[in-house]
């Protein structure tokens, strides 16, 4: 397990640097990767019933990266298919359909995208859309589904793009906790543990993944944010930014960063400035990744939002058994991670969704069903989640976890927006959160 997790780890340092950049006219790798799976005929629904819906079958699919610059990401579609495949296998599908998942590469290019949903919608004839990667490739085929009324769910990503106004976008559901709820309940932590007279600097990448962070943040200290550095994901580092911010002597610096740029900037602020700031980073950093990069004793008490167990925590029993459906699922290279525990999430509120959508599945009674979740907790989740038609944003809510020993050990201070839309996220929104006690535990001792 940890060979494999290491393979997936030396894979992933040589395409996260451009998880948040469009790639432009980039095409797909035909050498490498996984094969896409081959076209299929539309399938034939009753009258009056939506696509992609058989007695037997119910067809999703999605734009994703099998290969290209975010390959490594792949584990995501591929294992959510093998969570679909375990619950055919175990279950029969869901109300008696099989799950069929369609995953389309497009290589992180967002003209492949476009093309690939088409292709999808108008050959394949699916059901929903489900779990697509990337906000530059989706934002190019959004307001295609929309009109098409083609369910969109669970898109993988936390822009704020997806779930910001519910009304003008009724068939969109986003997953992940939203950036900018993720950057308020950042500097909330703050401002609960180092003071009002706090001064932060903030690095981010000049996307809607970091701007989106920066607004969080600046709701919980808009006077305090006395350095805002932005930087390009084309930048080849960003010590410089850390060297500004060092001479604005913050005295917390906030990293809206992915890994690569994250464990590179701690580095150099502990090994070559020798400075002991406070660090806090967003989820997107928050992994054994980062740790391997800056080196376990420079990212030392870094602290950063989180949503799901750790891979870890075996005396767990969900854990556990996440565990075993990875290491069971054939995946080559595939080790538990905060990767498939996020696909375990997203597969498992999809099912959920079938499954109260009912016998007599259609497109209206999907998005009905989603918007009348209540309460509902995945396996290897934290927090349990809401929807409602207002509210399609199902991850309201983070613990802050903190590097100890180099992986990330989760802490007693949690936060929730529960219900809260984004033009009205505040500090003041931002509600404390019982973290489950079994998540408390820190890595076995070496």
């Amino acid at each position: 397990m940890r060979k494999s997790l290491l393979f997936w780890m030396l894979g992933l340092i040589a395409a996260v640097s451009l998880v948040f950049a469009a790639c432009g006219d980039d095409k797909k790798d035909e050498d490498g990767g996984e094969t896409p799976p081959a076209e299929t005929s539309a399938p034939t629904s009753p009258a009056g019933e939506s696509p992609g819906v058989t007695d037997t079958e119910v067809i999703l699919g999605a734009h994703t990266s099998l290969t290209g610059p975010i390959s490594a990401y792949n584990i995501i579609p591929n294992f959510t298919k093998a969570y679909f495949d375990h619950i055919n296998d175990t279950e029969g599908g869901v109300n008696g359909r099989m799950i069929t998942y369609l995953r389309e590469d497009d290589a992180y290019s967002p003209p492949e995208a476009v093309s690939l949903t088409r292709k999808l919608v108008e050959q394949d004839g699916i059901f929903a859309m489900f779990n697509a990667l990337g906000t530059p490739n989706h934002l190019q085929v959004i307001d295609y589904l929309q009109d098409n009324g083609v369910p969109d769910m669970f898109v993988a990503t936390g822009a704020t793009e997806w779930v910001k106004d519910p009304s003008a976008r009724p068939l969109v559901f986003g997953s992940n906790p939203n950036y900018t709820g993720e950057g308020l309940a950042i500097g909330k932590w703050i401002l609960d543990n180092m003071g009002e007279d706090v001064t932060v600097g903030v690095l981010y990448q000049n996307d809607d993944f970091g701007q989106d962070g920066l607004a969080g943040v600046k709701l919980a200290l808009p006077t305090q944010v006395i350095s805002e550095q932005p930087y390009e994901v084309t930048d080849p580092e960003v010590n410089s930014r850390i060297d500004q911010m060092r001479a604005d002597e913050v005295d917390a610096v906030v990293m809206f960063a992915t890994p690569v740029q994250v464990g590179q900037a701690i580095k150099h602020a502990r090994s070559d400035l020798g400075w002991d700031v406070q660090f806090a980073i967003s989820a997107v950093s928050m992994n054994e990744l980062t740790a391997i990069i800056s080196g376990a004793e420079n990212i030392e008490g870094t602290v950063g939002p989180v949503a799901t167990y750790m891979a870890y925590q075996t005396d767990i029993p969900a854990v556990q058994a996440h565990i075993d459906l990875v290491n069971a699922s054939g995946i080559e290279g595939a080790a538990a991670s905060v990767l498939t525990m996020y696909a375990q999430y997203v597969a498992e509120l999809m099912v959920e969704t079938l499954r109260i959508a009912g016998a007599d599945l259609t497109r209206a009674s999907l998005v009905d069903a989603a918007e009348s979740i209540t309460n509902w907790q995945c396996s290897v989740c934290l927090f349990p989640l809401t929807l409602g038609p207002d509210d399609h944003d199902p991850g309201q809510g983070v613990a802050i976890g903190e590097y100890q020993g180099g992986q990330v050990v989760i802490t007693e201070t949690a936060y929730r927006w529960e219900g809260v839309s984004v033009a009205d996220l505040s500090v003041d929104a931002l509600q404390p959160l019982e973290v489950p006690a079994d998540a408390l535990t820190g890595p076995p001792q070496q």
